[in-house]
Parts: C-alpha cells; sequence; structure tokens
C-alpha cells in the first residue's frame, strides 16, 4: 500500500482509517518493538495536570515495556457483544517473568469517536476487555490471562473531550479505576522515526524511509520549519528589504518590501461579494 500510495496510485483509499492502520502498524509489525512500536506506544498520555505518559503509568505499577521479548498484533478481532477494536497488542515473554500485558489501539483519523454516552466506544472495547474477553473471536485474546484495562486512543488531532466523556463514565461504573484512557497522536510515530533513525540497521531504515515518506504524503506529520536551497536563513533574511521578517538592527526608514511600496489610492464604488459562481 505504501508504494501505491506514493506513486499516486491508491486512489484516494489511504485517508480511510483502517487502511491507515492496517499500513501502519502491519509495517510496525515486521520491526524491532524496542525500536518503533513501543517508544512510539509509549508516548501515550492522559489528560490529567501532568500529562502523565503511559510509560510512567506502567513503571509506576512495575510494568517494563521493553522487557517483553514478543509482541502479538491482533488486527479487527470480534466481541459479539461489544463490538470489534481495531488493534489489540499483546506483549508476551517477559525477561524477569512478570505476566503478559494487553493493550487496545483505536484509531482514528478524520473522524471521532462511534458512539457516545450509553454507547461510547471506548467504554464498550474496556468493559470487552475487562467482563466479556471469552467472547472475542480470536484465541489469543479470548484465552488471555495477564494484565489488561489500557486503551490508547490514536487520532491526527487532539481528543480531550473525546477521552474526558469516557473516562467520566469509565470511572462512574468502576469506582477503583482512575485513568486508564491515552491518548497518541499519529504525529508521534514520525518524531520517533525521527528519533531512532541512528539506531536502525540498513534494512529497517530501507523500511522506516518508506514509512516517513508515507505519513508525509498524508499530511501526519508536525510543521517543522521552511527550507531554503543554498542559502541560510540568516542571509535570507538580511537582505535591504525583506518580505515579513525584520530583525530590529536595521536603520534603514523602510524596514520590509511592503514599507517601500506608495500609498495608493484605491477607490471601490460598490461592494462586490463573491457567491458560488454569481457576483
Amino acid at each position: 500500500m505504501i508504494q501505491a500510495v506514493l506513486e499516486g496510485k491508491s486512489l484516494g483509499y489511504e485517508y480511510t482509517e483502517d487502511i491507515l492502520t492496517s499500513t501502519v502498524f502491519g509495517t510496525l509489525k515486521y520491526l524491532r518493538p524496542d525500536m518503533i512500536l513501543i517508544p512510539f506506544i509509549e508516548s501515550a498520555f492522559l489528560y490529567n495536570g501532568k500529562r502523565t505518559t503511559l510509560w510512567e503509568k506502567l513503571n509506576s505499577e512495575g510494568i517494563e515495556l521493553r522487557c517483553y521479548q514478543e509482541v502479538e498484533y491482533v488486527f479487527w478481532t470480534w466481541n459479539q457483544n461489544y463490538g470489534e477494536p481495531d488493534l489489540i497488542l499483546i506483549f508476551r515473554d517477559h525477561v524477569h517473568g512478570f505476566d503478559d500485558l494487553l493493550l487496545i489501539v483505536e484509531a482514528k483519523f478524520k473522524s471521532g469517536k462511534s458512539g457516545t454516552d450509553e454507547n461510547d466506544q471506548l467504554v464498550r472495547y474496556f468493559e470487552a476487555i475487562n467482563n466479556d474477553i471469552e467472547n472475542f473471536t480470536e484465541s489469543s485474546v479470548s484465552s488471555f490471562k495477564g494484565r489488561k484495562g489500557y486503551i490508547v486512543y490514536l487520532t491526527e488531532a487532539e481528543a480531550y473531550s473525546d477521552i474526558t466523556a469516557t473516562t467520566k463514565i469509565i470511572q462512574s461504573r468502576y469506582i477503583e479505576i482512575k485513568e486508564n484512557v491515552f491518548h497518541l497522536r499519529w504525529h508521534q510515530l514520525y518524531k520517533t522515526l525521527e528519533k531512532m533513525y541512528p539506531f536502525y540497521s540498513s534494512f529497517e531504515k530501507n523500511i522506516v524511509d518508506d514509512l516517513m515518506k508515507y505519513m508525509e504524503k498524508l499530511g501526519l506529520r508536525d510543521f517543522s520549519g521552511i527550507s531554503l536551497l543554498d542559502k541560510s536563513l540568516n542571509s535570507a533574511f538580511s537582505l535591504p528589504y525583506p518580505i515579513f521578517y525584520n530583525n530590529g538592527n536595521s536603520s534603514a526608514e523602510k524596514k520590509t518590501y511592503f514599507d517601500q511600496l506608495n500609498n495608493l489610492d484605491i477607490t471601490i464604488e460598490k461592494n462586490i461579494f463573491y457567491r458560488g459562481n454569481q457576483l
């Protein structure tokens, strides 16, 4: 799918949530989890005062994701009573023999939660894992016996309202539960890939290069400034009359390109508003 997107052959299907989820996590599945998946997932955070990350939360409970030696990706397994989470990650074979860990990842792109209030999608998945896990169609989920209860809500934009509403419902039903729904943005994956890039093997870099291009193509990269070919910002902004920038050191009366333009007396006899194809 990545190559189809990069070559303009995907017909826009890359913008659907399921295709995005399968393309990204289907690629991460074949790379070392401690180098991409885990640092990405660990950066998810709670909407509390401290913006507690998933890493901090798990660490406080004695759980270290990087000590698990195996990760299973379970895509779209069905629960007959509560629905179908996008992805369930099962972490196994802890180096110190600790319990296995199950995480739910619900991914969105341009849309919000499916269902709110009593039909809240994230609440349904929480209850499916905690109260009805044996009714999942995938045996590795239905037979799971380890630690569970954490949800990662993966979106393009902020999700404060969605997560706050979900957390309120869960806490009203389960007094012992404090906060367990974490937010993660797709853009964080690009940051993780950049940060970890020097540590990848040449094989991994080939895959990561394509994945980063894919993320850029979909706009899932935070703005990081502009590039000026063969010029430094210093030289670009030291022109006699820069367009917008003024470093405050110029003694010239005219500070910018627009300042040096002559005033124009333009008379508009009537207002013109554009409305569709009519004036």
